[in-house]
Protein backbone atom coordinates (compact mmCIF):
# COMPACT_ATOMS: atom_id res chain seq x y z
CA UNK A 1 0.00 0.00 0.00
CA UNK A 2 1.18 3.65 -0.76
CA UNK A 3 1.07 4.82 2.62
CA UNK A 4 3.73 1.99 4.21
CA UNK A 5 6.31 3.59 5.97
CA UNK A 6 3.82 6.91 6.34
CA UNK A 7 3.86 8.35 9.98
CA UNK A 8 0.81 7.70 12.20
CA UNK A 9 -1.08 10.79 13.03
CA UNK A 10 -1.86 9.52 16.20
CA UNK A 11 1.90 8.04 17.40
CA UNK A 12 3.76 9.48 15.18
CA UNK A 13 5.66 6.23 14.23
CA UNK A 14 5.99 4.59 10.87
CA UNK A 15 3.31 2.19 9.55
CA UNK A 16 5.04 -0.64 8.80
CA UNK A 17 4.17 -3.49 6.09
CA UNK A 18 1.99 -6.24 7.61
CA UNK A 19 0.90 -3.98 11.17
CA UNK A 20 -2.75 -3.51 11.78
CA UNK A 21 -3.96 -0.38 9.65
CA UNK A 22 -7.55 1.12 8.88
CA UNK A 23 -8.10 3.91 7.05
CA UNK A 24 -11.07 6.87 8.14
CA UNK A 25 -13.43 6.73 5.51
CA UNK A 26 -13.84 10.69 5.85
CA UNK A 27 -10.69 12.01 5.38
CA UNK A 28 -8.58 8.87 3.92
CA UNK A 29 -6.57 9.06 7.38
CA UNK A 30 -4.44 5.41 7.58
CA UNK A 31 -3.14 4.86 11.49
CA UNK A 32 -2.93 2.47 13.95
CA UNK A 33 -5.89 0.38 14.98
CA UNK A 34 -4.70 0.69 18.27
CA UNK A 35 -4.21 4.82 17.51
CA UNK A 36 -7.61 4.47 16.48
CA UNK A 37 -9.19 2.54 19.22
CA UNK A 38 -7.15 4.79 21.92
CA UNK A 39 -9.23 8.05 20.50
CA UNK A 40 -12.04 6.28 19.90
CA UNK A 41 -12.20 8.13 16.88
CA UNK A 42 -9.65 9.26 13.88
CA UNK A 43 -6.62 10.67 15.30
CA UNK A 44 -7.47 13.72 12.66
CA UNK A 45 -11.76 14.14 13.79
CA UNK A 46 -10.91 17.66 15.03
CA UNK A 47 -9.91 18.45 11.05
CA UNK A 48 -12.97 16.92 9.60
CA UNK A 49 -14.95 20.37 9.71
CA UNK A 50 -12.62 22.33 8.16
CA UNK A 51 -12.44 19.65 4.64
CA UNK A 52 -8.94 17.71 5.53
CA UNK A 53 -7.93 15.23 3.66
CA UNK A 54 -5.14 13.08 4.23
CA UNK A 55 -4.47 11.82 0.59
CA UNK A 56 -4.80 15.77 -1.02
CA UNK A 57 -1.78 15.93 2.10
CA UNK A 58 0.24 12.72 0.77
CA UNK A 59 -0.76 12.10 -2.65
CA UNK A 60 -0.36 8.57 -4.34
CA UNK A 61 2.59 8.04 -6.17
CA UNK A 62 2.32 8.03 -9.64
CA UNK A 63 2.80 4.19 -10.51
CA UNK A 64 0.47 2.98 -7.71
CA UNK A 65 -2.18 5.38 -8.83
CA UNK A 66 -5.43 3.83 -11.28
CA UNK A 67 -6.15 5.65 -14.04
CA UNK A 68 -9.77 7.11 -13.50
CA UNK A 69 -10.79 10.32 -14.23
CA UNK A 70 -10.65 13.13 -11.76
CA UNK A 71 -13.51 15.00 -10.42
CA UNK A 72 -13.86 18.35 -9.48
CA UNK A 73 -13.36 19.06 -5.79
CA UNK A 74 -16.46 20.59 -4.21
CA UNK A 75 -14.70 22.21 -1.84
CA UNK A 76 -11.79 24.02 -3.29
CA UNK A 77 -12.35 26.83 -1.34
CA UNK A 78 -11.76 25.91 2.08
CA UNK A 79 -9.22 27.58 3.64
CA UNK A 80 -6.47 25.49 5.42
CA UNK A 81 -4.73 27.18 8.48
CA UNK A 82 -1.53 28.39 7.88
CA UNK A 83 2.13 26.67 8.77
CA UNK A 84 3.54 28.77 10.86
CA UNK A 85 6.96 28.11 9.37
CA UNK A 86 7.80 25.59 6.80
CA UNK A 87 12.07 25.36 6.73
CA UNK A 88 14.54 26.60 9.66
CA UNK A 89 15.41 29.80 7.22
CA UNK A 90 11.73 31.07 7.84
CA UNK A 91 12.67 30.88 11.82
CA UNK A 92 13.77 34.24 13.45
CA UNK A 93 17.72 34.51 14.53
CA UNK A 94 16.77 34.26 18.09
CA UNK A 95 17.99 31.53 20.69
CA UNK A 96 15.14 28.60 20.81
CA UNK A 97 15.42 27.00 24.19
CA UNK A 98 15.08 23.65 24.55
CA UNK A 99 12.84 22.48 27.49
CA UNK A 100 14.67 18.79 28.51
CA UNK A 101 12.47 16.18 30.40
CA UNK A 102 13.43 12.96 29.70
CA UNK A 103 10.77 11.18 31.74
CA UNK A 104 7.71 11.56 34.10
CA UNK A 105 6.91 8.84 36.91
CA UNK A 106 2.80 8.80 37.49
CA UNK A 107 0.91 5.78 39.14
CA UNK A 108 3.83 3.36 39.34
CA UNK A 109 5.10 4.25 36.08
CA UNK A 110 7.69 5.87 34.15
CA UNK A 111 6.52 7.44 30.95
CA UNK A 112 9.76 8.61 28.67
CA UNK A 113 10.37 11.54 27.10
CA UNK A 114 9.69 9.96 23.47
CA UNK A 115 6.13 8.42 25.07
CA UNK A 116 3.15 8.86 23.39
CA UNK A 117 0.27 10.03 25.10
CA UNK A 118 -2.63 10.74 22.91
CA UNK A 119 -1.12 12.25 19.87
CA UNK A 120 1.83 14.22 21.78
CA UNK A 121 5.37 12.92 23.22
CA UNK A 122 6.25 13.77 26.73
CA UNK A 123 9.06 16.15 24.97
CA UNK A 124 6.33 17.66 22.52
CA UNK A 125 3.88 18.52 25.93
CA UNK A 126 6.85 19.86 28.08
CA UNK A 127 8.12 22.32 25.47
CA UNK A 128 4.46 23.44 24.62
CA UNK A 129 3.81 24.01 28.12
CA UNK A 130 7.10 25.48 29.23
CA UNK A 131 5.88 26.72 32.62
CA UNK A 132 4.83 24.03 35.19
CA UNK A 133 5.06 21.29 32.55
CA UNK A 134 5.29 17.82 35.32
CA UNK A 135 1.98 18.97 36.79
CA UNK A 136 -0.10 19.61 33.46
CA UNK A 137 1.48 16.11 31.90
CA UNK A 138 0.63 14.24 35.24
CA UNK A 139 -3.33 15.76 34.34
CA UNK A 140 -3.09 14.63 30.84
CA UNK A 141 -1.93 11.01 31.26
CA UNK A 142 -4.16 11.03 34.06
CA UNK A 143 -6.99 11.64 31.62
CA UNK A 144 -5.09 9.99 28.64
CA UNK A 145 -8.34 7.71 28.07
CA UNK A 146 -11.09 10.48 28.09
CA UNK A 147 -11.56 11.90 24.97
CA UNK A 148 -14.75 13.62 25.15
CA UNK A 149 -15.89 16.66 27.51
CA UNK A 150 -14.32 16.10 30.95
CA UNK A 151 -14.07 18.20 34.36
CA UNK A 152 -10.91 18.19 36.71
CA UNK A 153 -9.97 20.90 39.38
CA UNK A 154 -6.89 23.71 38.42
CA UNK A 155 -5.84 25.41 40.77
CA UNK A 156 -4.27 28.79 39.22
CA UNK A 157 -7.92 28.70 36.96
CA UNK A 158 -9.94 28.95 40.06
CA UNK A 159 -7.54 31.99 42.16
CA UNK A 160 -7.46 34.05 38.45
CA UNK A 161 -10.36 33.25 36.62
CA UNK A 162 -10.67 34.26 32.58
CA UNK A 163 -6.92 36.02 33.65
CA UNK A 164 -5.79 32.13 33.61
CA UNK A 165 -7.01 31.36 30.08
CA UNK A 166 -5.21 34.49 28.79
CA UNK A 167 -2.14 33.67 30.16
CA UNK A 168 -2.27 30.34 29.01
CA UNK A 169 -3.26 31.75 25.17
CA UNK A 170 -6.57 30.41 25.69
CA UNK A 171 -8.21 33.12 24.36
CA UNK A 172 -11.35 32.46 22.80
CA UNK A 173 -12.69 30.43 25.66
CA UNK A 174 -11.19 33.08 28.03
CA UNK A 175 -13.17 36.13 26.85
CA UNK A 176 -16.44 33.85 27.27
CA UNK A 177 -15.34 33.29 30.31
CA UNK A 178 -14.53 36.86 30.90
CA UNK A 179 -17.67 38.27 29.06
CA UNK A 180 -19.83 35.95 31.70
CA UNK A 181 -17.85 37.26 34.77
CA UNK A 182 -18.27 40.73 33.87
CA UNK A 183 -22.02 40.19 33.63
CA UNK A 184 -22.53 38.70 36.10
CA UNK A 185 -20.76 41.21 38.17
CA UNK A 186 -22.68 43.90 36.39
CA UNK A 187 -25.59 41.97 37.63
CA UNK A 188 -25.31 42.01 41.29
CA UNK A 189 -23.60 45.26 41.87
CA UNK A 190 -27.63 47.00 42.92
CA UNK A 191 -27.26 43.86 44.95
CA UNK A 192 -24.25 45.00 46.45
CA UNK A 193 -24.57 48.43 47.02
CA UNK A 194 -26.63 48.61 49.38
CA UNK A 195 -24.33 45.70 51.66
CA UNK A 196 -21.97 47.81 53.12
CA UNK A 197 -24.81 50.15 54.79
CA UNK A 198 -26.75 46.53 55.79
CA UNK A 199 -23.67 45.37 57.08
CA UNK A 200 -23.11 48.73 59.59
CA UNK A 201 -26.60 48.84 60.78
CA UNK A 202 -26.30 44.90 61.83
CA UNK A 203 -22.30 45.26 63.46
CA UNK A 204 -24.34 48.32 65.22
CA UNK A 205 -27.33 45.76 66.64
CA UNK A 206 -24.71 43.22 67.13
CA UNK A 207 -22.82 45.45 69.79
CA UNK A 208 -26.50 46.14 71.25
CA UNK A 209 -26.80 42.38 72.17
CA UNK A 210 -23.33 41.82 73.57
CA UNK A 211 -24.41 44.87 75.67
CA UNK A 212 -27.20 42.81 76.46
CA UNK A 213 -25.68 39.96 76.64
CA UNK A 214 -23.19 41.38 79.23
CA UNK A 215 -25.86 43.28 81.43
CA UNK A 216 -27.60 39.70 81.75
CA UNK A 217 -24.72 37.84 82.67
CA UNK A 218 -24.42 40.52 85.59
CA UNK A 219 -27.77 40.30 86.94
CA UNK A 220 -30.37 38.16 85.70
CA UNK A 221 -33.72 40.63 85.96
CA UNK A 222 -36.69 40.54 84.04
CA UNK A 223 -35.87 43.68 82.59
CA UNK A 224 -32.08 42.28 81.18
CA UNK A 225 -34.18 39.08 79.93
CA UNK A 226 -36.45 41.24 78.05
CA UNK A 227 -33.88 43.71 76.70
CA UNK A 228 -31.43 40.06 75.34
CA UNK A 229 -34.15 38.93 74.03
CA UNK A 230 -35.94 41.93 71.86
CA UNK A 231 -30.92 42.38 70.56
CA UNK A 232 -31.05 38.87 69.50
CA UNK A 233 -34.12 38.98 67.48
CA UNK A 234 -33.29 42.23 66.33
CA UNK A 235 -29.99 41.07 64.43
CA UNK A 236 -31.19 37.67 63.43
CA UNK A 237 -34.48 38.93 62.20
CA UNK A 238 -31.47 41.57 60.02
CA UNK A 239 -29.49 38.62 58.77
CA UNK A 240 -32.25 36.72 57.78
CA UNK A 241 -32.98 40.09 55.68
CA UNK A 242 -29.93 40.16 54.14
CA UNK A 243 -28.44 36.96 53.88
CA UNK A 244 -30.53 36.19 50.39
CA UNK A 245 -28.64 38.75 48.99
CA UNK A 246 -25.36 38.21 49.97
CA UNK A 247 -25.51 34.88 48.68
CA UNK A 248 -26.52 35.48 45.85
CA UNK A 249 -23.47 38.15 45.26
CA UNK A 250 -21.39 35.72 47.05
CA UNK A 251 -22.27 32.57 44.89
CA UNK A 252 -22.23 34.82 41.51
CA UNK A 253 -18.81 36.05 41.85
CA UNK A 254 -17.37 33.15 42.97
CA UNK A 255 -19.18 30.33 40.67
CA UNK A 256 -19.05 32.25 37.77
CA UNK A 257 -15.58 33.94 38.08
CA UNK A 258 -13.35 31.10 39.86
CA UNK A 259 -15.31 27.84 40.14
CA UNK A 260 -17.01 26.83 36.25
CA UNK A 261 -13.31 28.53 35.02
CA UNK A 262 -10.79 26.21 37.68
CA UNK A 263 -13.32 23.47 36.38
CA UNK A 264 -12.67 23.81 32.71
CA UNK A 265 -9.49 24.65 32.17
CA UNK A 266 -7.55 21.63 31.85
CA UNK A 267 -9.75 20.41 29.48
CA UNK A 268 -9.54 23.74 27.29
CA UNK A 269 -6.04 23.96 27.67
CA UNK A 270 -5.30 19.99 26.41
CA UNK A 271 -7.45 20.11 23.84
CA UNK A 272 -5.69 23.31 22.05
CA UNK A 273 -2.41 21.70 23.22
CA UNK A 274 -2.94 18.56 21.37
CA UNK A 275 -4.52 20.00 17.92
CA UNK A 276 -1.56 22.66 18.11
CA UNK A 277 0.68 19.56 17.93
CA UNK A 278 -0.57 18.06 15.80
CA UNK A 279 -0.78 20.99 13.85
CA UNK A 280 2.78 21.47 14.37
CA UNK A 281 3.83 17.83 13.30
CA UNK A 282 2.59 17.61 10.04
CA UNK A 283 3.63 20.83 8.58
CA UNK A 284 7.14 20.17 9.21
CA UNK A 285 9.48 17.57 9.92
CA UNK A 286 12.37 20.06 10.79
CA UNK A 287 13.30 19.53 14.20
CA UNK A 288 14.22 23.00 15.03
CA UNK A 289 11.41 24.14 13.27
CA UNK A 290 9.13 22.58 15.20
CA UNK A 291 10.33 23.18 18.28
CA UNK A 292 9.93 26.79 17.63
CA UNK A 293 6.57 26.76 16.47
CA UNK A 294 5.43 24.59 19.38
CA UNK A 295 7.06 27.34 21.72
CA UNK A 296 5.74 30.21 19.72
CA UNK A 297 2.12 28.65 19.98
CA UNK A 298 2.16 27.42 23.53
CA UNK A 299 4.29 28.85 26.38
CA UNK A 300 2.74 31.99 28.54
CA UNK A 301 1.20 35.27 28.07
CA UNK A 302 2.03 37.38 31.30
CA UNK A 303 0.35 40.14 29.75
CA UNK A 304 -2.51 38.94 28.17
CA UNK A 305 -3.35 37.68 31.80
CA UNK A 306 -2.28 40.75 33.25
CA UNK A 307 -4.66 42.95 30.87
CA UNK A 308 -7.46 40.39 31.12
CA UNK A 309 -6.99 40.96 35.58
CA UNK A 310 -7.50 44.86 34.76
CA UNK A 311 -10.50 43.77 32.65
CA UNK A 312 -12.27 42.04 35.30
CA UNK A 313 -11.37 44.17 37.82
CA UNK A 314 -12.47 47.83 36.36
CA UNK A 315 -14.62 47.06 33.66
CA UNK A 316 -18.10 46.03 35.51
CA UNK A 317 -17.77 49.73 37.46
CA UNK A 318 -16.70 51.40 34.21
CA UNK A 319 -19.78 49.90 31.91
CA UNK A 320 -21.92 51.06 34.96
CA UNK A 321 -20.95 54.70 35.56
CA UNK A 322 -21.35 54.86 31.11
CA UNK A 323 -24.90 53.56 31.49
CA UNK A 324 -25.91 55.81 34.42
CA UNK A 325 -24.64 58.67 32.93
CA UNK A 326 -26.67 57.97 29.39
CA UNK A 327 -30.10 56.91 31.78
CA UNK A 328 -29.62 59.90 34.19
Amino acid sequence: MFYDNKVCDGCSEPMLEGEDIVVCPECGTPQHRECYKKNNECVNAHLHAEGFDWRTANPEPEENKPEVKEEPQEDADVKERPADFTSAEDIPDIPIPEIRLDGIYVKGQVYGGEEDIGGATVKEIATYTQVNPTHYLRKFIRNRDKKSFFLSWNWGAFFFGPAWFFYRKLYKVGAILLALAISATIAVIPLAADLPEEVEKIESMYAEFLTASKNLAMEESEENMTAYENSLNTVWTALKAVLPESMIVLLSDCIIANIIPALLANYFYRRKMFEDIRFAKRSTSDTKVLRYSLIRRGGVSFLAGFLAMIASSHLPNIIMSIVSYFTN
